[in-house]
């Protein structure tokens, strides 16, 4: 590889990392902020902090796409960094353990498993090009989230909480 071609890779490199620090940063920080001011009971704390994300996510259509292709292929430092990002949401979901009332039984990697699930359906909407509707499946990304912690049944009264939220309406919790 020329110089010329190793600096033009080194400088791209240091401006997706960059972008990739102001991205996360901005995702972290109103995801928590929206999560430290939603009140006492857990699923309502994910959910505003989800909201929040699903919300930036949705404004930045152009960064969410660079996460999800660029990030991952632009080498371990990088890689490296994403996973710390995602890494960095366990504890807010850590207190689900207790909450459910099952925390002995769940498995070490719940709240990793629970991420996955939710990043899954996030990756398929943003490389689908819609990006812009993430908000409107926030629901159902976050029954994805609660389910390993509360059940089916109590996720579902939860997503329909949420949904019912955002068409203005109030529902009880289960």
């Amino acid at each position: 590889m020329s110089t010329v071609t190793q600096f033009g890779r080194e400088r791209l490199l240091g401006a997706m990392l960059e972008e990739m620090e102001q991205l996360t940063e901005r995702l972290t920080s109103r995801a928590r902020d929206r999560w430290a001011t939603a009140g006492e009971e857990w699923p309502r704390r994910i959910w505003a902090g989800l909201e929040a994300l699903l919300e930036e996510l949705a404004a930045e259509p152009r960064m969410a796409r660079l996460a999800i292709r660029g990030f991952p292929s632009a080498g371990a430092e990088v890689r490296a960094r994403y996973l710390a990002f995602v890494e960095g949401f366990v504890p807010l979901l850590r207190e689900g353990r207790e909450f459910s009332g099952m925390a002995e039984e769940l498995p070490a990697e719940v709240e990793m498993l629970a991420i996955g699930a939710a990043e899954a359906i996030v990756f398929e909407e943003i490389e689908a090009g819609r990006a812009g509707q993430l908000p409107a499946l926030g629901p159902e990304i976050l029954f994805s989230v609660l389910v390993p912690f509360l059940g089916p049944d109590a996720a579902s009264a939860e997503m329909q909480r949420a949904s019912a939220e955002m068409e203005g309406g109030e529902l009880e919790a289960a």
